[in-house]
């Protein structure tokens, strides 16, 4: 028995991340955040979520390397910020 099939399927919906900030951060020797400078100052990182790489486009002539990490500055709501491995770059990613 199938039930009002003439209603929409229920589908996740597509979101576009919103474009990348530039942050300046001083990290640790094995790239983990320590510090960020947001708009109130320097920031001690009090958490760091495992981080997580993504790496695609390889083949192509400009790939994507990043590390992301989750982090919570000391005085701010937790954020995302990820490093460009090609680019050396910081940047805070909000959804």
């Amino acid at each position: 028995m199938v039930g009002h099939t003439r209603g929409t399927t229920a589908t996740r919906r597509i979101r576009r991340l919103k474009t990348p900030d530039a942050v300046t951060v001083a990290a640790s020797e094995d790239g983990t955040p320590l510090r960020l400078r947001l708009r109130s100052g320097w920031q001690d990182v009090t958490l760091v979520r495992r981080p997580w790489r993504i790496a695609q486009h390889w083949w192509r002539g400009e790939p994507i390397r990043r590390d992301y990490y989750r982090v919570a500055p000391e005085d701010g709501p937790p954020l995302t910020v990820y490093h460009d491995l090609v680019s050396g770059k910081w940047f805070r990613q909000e959804y």
